[in-house]
């Protein structure tokens, strides 16, 4: 059988897949390519408020793309001209539209142009089927006026601009390749299978191997994206030679949109967990710019008190998200964080949406923190509170996420609550902290039993 299903769709020639292809594809390339034409001089009010000495000539610029990219999407049908090549036009130029704005904007709009300039290379990604040259060429050019134009620039360097985000732009610009690449190859396969059904009906079985490989190609990209994630992640080892503690850290998916943040800042020690809107990819992409953004604070700009963290994590967020009171993104974070003086014994905590557990002379205390989410919309301006203990000896500190009381246990027992996880937390807190974490493991394991995980778990332990 699986010869014959070969032998039929060798049979397909060239023309006939790349003519169902642009048939597939011609109303997302037009799509898209209106979009661009309507929409990117509309943002040229942005730039009248991110870049006002200069919005007059980069809206000339904006109306100029549109005209150009408007001429061969109307004269398309006239000379053949492949939908792909029509949407390409616009997106290479208004990459290179994004590159020259990067020698003229101010640094505290850099992270909210970088996050446009993805944007762009993400939508290309997700809507966009040509060959993996042009998504190359486009990248390489782009990267190449990118970083001409911040050369010329007297605002920022390049190494600035890497660490401040043009990396984590290459990776994207990256994905973008590999998801277009692989998506092309994908509905090129699925259309030769289409056609081959049409002429034998032994190709039912075809139609299941391209499901399979479909799904295989797609997870292989993402548990590539997965490498990139944990490369992010704080080593464990490293955190361990400077902690007493534990870390269990248990994605839904192949990524997550919990993650654990760690840094030595002096003599001091931060460490924090944090839970991002969504899981899987959404969550995944908002961990990253979690992470980014705690670098820039604790890192980069040497803050160190636990609720002036949580502010400018706060404020940063929503800065690069661009939220407003009106707006109607409520992506966010919540996240409970520490800084230990070992020094001393002292430890600071601040949170937002997420509880301190201490356990000391056998009894568990809750240190509740602010009932407020990182980033979402705007109602009044957040305030997070610190609060400073004295460690003793012997005392264990848990910071979690909200994933582990949140896991359903099979034959209709409901949700683990968090009042069972701190009964569990105080049973096992005199442990090994290696016991702990497999105690834990083990635990909402047998809980959960048949049913599938419903959320990212993370529980960090720590022993003075």
């Amino acid at each position: 059988m699986h010869k014959v299903t070969h032998q039929w769709t060798s049979e397909i020639t060239e023309a006939q897949w790349k003519a169902e292809l642009e048939k597939s594809s011609v109303k997302f390339h037009v799509l898209v390519c209106w979009l661009a034409i309507i929409f990117n001089p509309i943002f040229g009010i942005t730039d009248y408020h991110n870049i006002p000495d200069s919005w007059q000539h980069i809206l000339v610029i904006r109306l100029t793309i549109s005209v150009i990219s408007l001429v061969p999407l109307l004269l398309r049908k006239q000379f053949s001209i492949p939908s792909y090549i029509i949407v390409f036009i616009p997106f290479l130029l208004i990459s290179l539209q994004n590159a020259y704005t990067f020698g003229l904007i101010a640094i505290h709009n850099f992270t909210g142009h970088v996050l446009n300039y993805m944007a762009l290379f993400i939508g290309a990604g997700m809507f966009i089927l040509w060959r993996w040259q042009y998504s190359v060429f486009m990248v390489v050019l782009s990267m190449l006026a990118t970083a001409l134009f911040v050369n010329v620039s007297t605002t920022f360097t390049i190494e600035w601009v890497l660490v401040e985000g043009g990396l984590l732009l290459i990776v994207v610009a990256f994905f973008m390749i590999l998801l277009i690449q692989t998506r092309y190859s994908l509905t090129v396969r699925e259309i030769k299978a289409r056609l081959a059904l049409a002429a034998a009906n032994d190709e039912l079985l075809e139609q299941k191997e391209i499901i399979e490989s479909k799904n295989k190609d797609i997870t292989d990209s993402i548990r590539y994206a997965r490498r990139i994630q944990e490369s992010i992640l704080p080593s464990q080892i490293l955190i361990k030679k400077e902690l007493n503690c534990f870390i269990l850290y248990k994605p839904k998916d192949i990524v997550s949109g919990d993650f654990y943040w760690f840094a030595v800042k002096d003599d001091l020690i931060i460490i924090a967990a944090v839970d991002c809107t969504g899981h899987g990819v959404p969550g995944a992409f908002m961990s990253v710019l979690g992470n980014s953004i705690l670098n820039q604070i604790v890192n980069e700009n040497d803050i160190v008190n636990p609720s002036e963290i949580l502010f400018q994590l706060d404020k940063r967020v929503r800065n690069a998200l661009q939220q407003s009171a009106d707006g109607k993104s409520q992506d966010g974070m919540d996240i409970g964080l520490c800084v230990i003086d070992k020094v001393n014994q002292k430890m600071g905590y601040a949170g937002a949406k997420r509880p301190l557990y201490l356990v000391r002379d056998g009894e568990l205390s809750e240190i509740k923190v602010n009932k407020i989410s990182i980033g979402g919309k705007i109602e009044e301006q957040p305030v997070f509170e610190s609060v400073v203990l004295q460690m003793q000896a012997n005392d264990m500190i848990y910071l979690s996420t909200d994933g582990y009381a949140d896991q359903f246990g099979d034959a209709g027992k409901g949700k683990y609550m968090t009042k069972n996880f701190k009964k569990r937390l105080l049973s096992i807190q005199s442990d090994h902290l290696s016991t702990q974490a497999q105690t834990l493991d083990t635990e909402i394991d047998q809980w959960r039993g048949t049913e599938k995980q419903t959320d990212d778990i993370l529980v960090i332990g720590v022993r003075f």
